[in-house]
């Protein structure tokens, strides 16, 4: 008779931890969403993946290229650069706040145009002739730009998202 209860207390047990597991993958399943874009947070500053489609695209100089002085060096003492840049920025989902960073770019354009000429015045001739300063140069004015943007606001948010950038040292 004991031998019994005690199957019938196992028994009991294997079902509730059925139940419980059950349940368990239900709620996953009900809540899991494989296409839900997460945030990030990196450096402080706010960052979701965008599509192509939600992006909004500028050229900065008026899509002109532009020369800039390169810094001097011995055996190249008057060396420039002609640069042309393009950024991508985040239009928000569905392209909500199209408006407000087109203004908010337009806004800081000038001071975005200036970090370029003043990174470019950093850079030698022989070091903007390498393919690894250009990758760089990309990555650098990124961060610069959306340190501009994000210049005079309480919660940073990466807008820019990509830089093309052409340069053609001489």
């Amino acid at each position: 008779m004991e031998s019994r209860s005690i199957y019938t207390v196992l028994l009991a047990i294997i079902a509730v931890l059925a139940l419980a597991l059950a349940v368990l993958v239900i709620f996953l399943f009900v809540s899991y969403n494989p296409n839900h874009q997460v945030a990030t947070n990196i450096e402080g500053m706010s960052e979701r993946v965008v599509p192509d489609e939600e992006m909004i695209e500028f050229k900065l100089f008026d899509g002109e290229e532009r020369m800039f002085a390169l810094k001097s060096e011995p055996e190249n003492p008057d060396s420039i650069v002609m640069v042309s840049v393009t950024i991508k920025c985040d239009a928000g989902e569905k392209r909500k706040k199209e408006t407000d960073i087109t203004n908010r770019v337009n806004q800081y354009m000038s001071e975005l145009e200036e970090a370029v000429g003043d990174y470019f015045a950093n850079i030698t001739l022989s070091e903007a002739k390498l393919v690894e300063t250009r990758y760089k140069a990309r990555d650098d004015l990124l961060n610069i730009f959306n340190d501009i943007i994000n210049a005079n606001k309480s919660e940073k948010e990466k807008i820019i998202y990509k830089v093309t950038l052409q340069m053609f040292p001489q």
